[in-house]
């Protein structure tokens, strides 16, 4: 029986490379892309492109409409990730009701499998020292900043529909990314070209769970493929501080060391002029409230459940740098 692959947020940083993982392993493509969305450029030729939104129930009617005997696997990325701190109603409607519309329309196609991008900030923060593991019921009001309430809130429409008997899904939780491909040129990639540069004066005092995009989008693949119904799977890697990803990026450049290490009450201090620099530059901030919590709270996620039931695997990060640097050369970003 053919099968098409339905991808959401096709566009954007991991959707990119799943979709690439995807054409590579010879799948059939089928990407939802907004309208007039440049990226959709850099989308591979053997995908087939549709434009919509995922909070226009006819457009995902249009997007799952397939030859009859075709079997659907949805890979929903489409989402706003974002340091925001306080409600945000755009937020809010793509991250809940998109994902809402997209589990109502696999439940009307009767589609053969599900998989919901979720995030770690999903997962609510355990004590320093605790490993944070997967769960199977989500509660926004324990989860610090607005994105992973959204996020846990998005997750918990999912696994309610499983428990429905609705749905066949499973969820996945990347936690921070990093690798090629970031077009949109988010946190990490922006703090690899900004150390490049030499426009990094010091570094802060602190650290997160990265894992390369290439190997969280094996990874979701590997769920729709494998992954049980109603079960969740932790795509991290480990925590890195923040200056050893700097040092990298020093070896592999020769750019001027971060010597200096803030501690974080000093970014916190300062980040009204923070946000005035970037503002200025035209660029995403480094340094908000809410990433200034995240560098400072508990990241030891477990991959094992991921590693035992997908096969899923992480390469040095040394190495996810290296690319991602080469990357941002051949786009002359640096």
């Amino acid at each position: 029986m053919a099968v098409i692959y339905l991808v959401t947020g096709a566009t954007g940083y991991l959707g990119n490379n799943i979709i690439r993982r995807l054409v590579a392993e010879g799948k059939d493509v089928r990407a939802l892309v907004l309208p007039g969305d440049e990226g959709a450029l850099r989308i591979p030729a053997p995908v087939q492109i549709h434009e919509g939104n995922v909070l226009n129930p006819r457009d995902l009617e249009n997007f799952f409409t397939v030859p009859d005997g075709t079997e659907l696997i949805v890979i929903h990325c489409a989402g706003i990730v974002a340091t925001t701190w306080n409600y945000d109603e755009r937020i809010l409607k793509v991250n809940v009701l998109g994902t809402q519309n997209i589990v109502n329309q696999c439940i009307r196609s009767r589609v053969k499998k599900l998989v919901y991008v979720s995030s770690v900030h999903a997962l609510p923060e355990l004590p320093k020292g605790q490993t944070i593991v997967e769960i199977k019921e989500f509660n926004p009001g324990r989860i610090v900043g607005f994105y992973g309430k959204t996020k846990a809130m998005a997750s918990q429409i999912v696994m309610d529909a499983v428990r429905r008997g609705e749905l066949n899904a499973t969820l996945v939780f990347p936690s921070g990314l990093c690798g090629p491909y970031d077009y949109e040129i988010g946190y990490v990639t922006q703090l690899l070209i900004d150390c490049a540069k030499n426009k990094l004066p010091a570094g802060i005092k602190g650290g997160y769970d990265f894992v390369d995009v290439r190997d969280v989008a094996k990874g979701v693949i590997a769920a729709g493929e494998k992954g049980s119904n109603g079960e969740g799977y932790i795509l991290a890697n480990r925590y890195l501080p923040a200056m050893e990803i700097l040092q990298y990026v020093h070896e592999q450049t020769g750019c001027r060391p971060v010597k200096q290490v803030l501690p974080v009450w000093v970014a916190r201090a300062f980040l009204p002029l923070f946000t005035l620099y970037y503002k200025a530059r035209k660029k995403r901030p480094l340094f908000t409230r809410y990433s200034l919590y995240t560098i400072t709270s508990n990241s030891k996620f477990s991959n094992a459940k991921a590693r035992r039931e997908l096969g899923f695997t992480v390469r040095p990060f040394a190495k996810t740098v290296a690319d991602t640097l080469n990357w941002l050369r051949e786009e002359a970003f640096i």
